[in-house]
């Protein structure tokens, strides 16, 4: 099979992605002050949201099939690299009051919200993380209004869970909330030790820190529990 895998990447795969990377940018006639970067499964979301509240956006976005097919639906939306200046400019981030970054990729997630954050600095960003350690990075880009893409699902599936194995609703609810308050305040803590340069294993105050806060987490929960 294996020299057939090969012909078919090479006349089929290969073809479509280079079509898509040789795509011209689209040209932006019409701008608003909310740029979405990225309409997929997270920024897609929250555009919705936006636009079921009456708001106007311009979204980016790097996927020509996936703009085709939202064009088709009848949303407004315009093919091109958001991190790209030129671009950028293009769709309005000179008079633009929020910026919700919201591609599939990490670095380039990271690497758009320096750059705006630096040179456009009354533009508030929005961005999404992809993972924990992400969160970290965008912190370090300057990014103050971050947003894990998997953690309110997962804290909404965790006390469902909790329902299910017998607590009562207003219970469940308590400690999804308090789960959530000492996870951000963690966050908080760690986010200024966190150095993107350095492995973090590496990071030898991050780990400590880190430790500690497992520590002090894990003697909460004993004295929860005592007192239940």
């Amino acid at each position: 099979l294996t020299p057939g895998l090969f012909v078919l990447f090479d006349r089929v795969i290969v073809p479509r992605f280079e079509e898509e990377e040789a795509r011209e940018a689209d040209a932006i006639e019409e701008t608003s002050d909310i740029i979405v970067a990225g309409h997929g499964r997270w920024g897609g979301i929250v555009n919705r949201m936006l636009l079921d509240c009456g708001y106007r956006t311009t979204v980016l976005d790097h996927s020509s099939k996936q703009l085709d097919m939202l064009r088709n639906i009848g949303f407004r939306v315009f093919f091109g690299d958001a991190t790209r200046p030129d671009l950028l400019k293009a769709a309005g981030i000179d008079h633009a009051r929020l910026l919700i970054v919201a591609m599939d990729d990490k670095e380039r997630n990271t690497e758009l919200v320096r750059y705006v954050i630096k040179t456009y600095p009354h533009v508030h960003v929005i961005a999404r993380a992809i993972d924990r350690h992400h969160v970290y990075d965008l912190w370090a880009a300057g990014c103050r209004d971050i947003i894990r893409e998997t953690f309110d699902s997962g804290v909404r599936a965790g006390r469902s869970a909790l329902e299910a194995l017998g607590m009562s609703h207003d219970r469940a609810e308590e400690r999804a909330g308090a789960f959530v308050a000492d996870d951000r305040a963690g966050m908080l803590e760690l986010a200024p030790l966190w150095d993107p340069e350095i492995p973090w294993l590496e990071n030898t105050r991050y780990v400590e820190r880190a430790r500690q806060l497992v520590s002090e987490r894990d003697s909460r929960l004993i004295e929860t529990e005592t007192k239940d």
